[in-house]
């Protein structure tokens, strides 16, 4: 998980700085939402796992961080959402461009 969490901030860090240089970071944000999204919602799955049923009670932390997880994966725009815009710039960009 720490390994993700910090892929995650580098994504951030570097759509960040594209977006200070006046760039276009319509492709970075997306992949940003994206990643960092799912990687709350599998790493809340995660502590729920290792909470075990304790995990799903409403004394427990892991509750509500489930909750949370879940709905960053529908707010601002669904990760099947996310996906399309980030295939539609790829394609805008031409073959290789992404790389």
């Amino acid at each position: 998980m720490s390994l993700e969490l910090q892929a995650s901030r580098l994504m951030l860090y570097h759509a960040a700085w594209k977006a200070d240089q006046g760039q276009d970071v319509t492709r970075e944000s997306g992949m940003v939402k994206l990643y960092s999204s799912e990687l709350f919602r599998r790493a809340a799955d995660k502590a729920l796992q290792i909470h075990g049923g304790m995990g799903y009670m409403k004394d427990c932390p892991t509750e509500r961080l489930y909750r949370l997880a879940r709905a960053t994966t529908i707010g601002e725009g669904t990760s099947e959402i996310q996906r399309i815009i980030i295939a539609r710039r790829l394609l805008q960009e031409g073959p290789l461009r992404f790389l």
